[in-house]
């Protein structure tokens, strides 16, 4: 009677391990799918990203170079919704570096963006 209740003990162990294990794969599952429509989202719309770039500073920037491993959501101060961030680059006509800065890009739903609110 003992031996059956050690055992069971350790199959109700191991069934829970198994769960909470599984729940964090489930979890980073949906993430790395979350990151990726993300960033699928933002890849339609670059071309208007970097008419923005363009022209909201005084450089001539020929080239944006857009570090797309780099989005993350951010929260700026409280109550502020949730938005979007990239890491980009700027070239001149010569190919010449010019900058690097984060821009951000607020969006209807961060989790699966669908249209740009605006760009800072």
């Amino acid at each position: 009677m003992q031996k059956k209740r050690i055992i069971l003990v350790l199959i109700a162990i191991f069934l829970v391990l198994a769960g909470i294990g599984g729940t964090k794969k489930v979890i980073e599952m949906r993430q790395e799918a979350q990151k990726e429509r993300q960033i699928a989202f933002l890849k339609a719309h670059e071309k208007e990203m970097t008419e923005y770039v363009k022209t909201s500073g005084q450089e001539q920037v020929e080239k944006v170079k857009y570090f797309w491993e780099t989005v993350k959501v951010e929260k700026g101060m409280a109550f502020s919704p949730k938005f979007l961030t990239i890491r980009v680059s700027i070239f001149d006509k010569n190919g010449k570096s010019l900058n690097g800065f984060w821009i951000s890009i607020y969006v209807d739903n961060v989790k699966n963006p669908k249209k740009i609110r605006w760009i800072s």
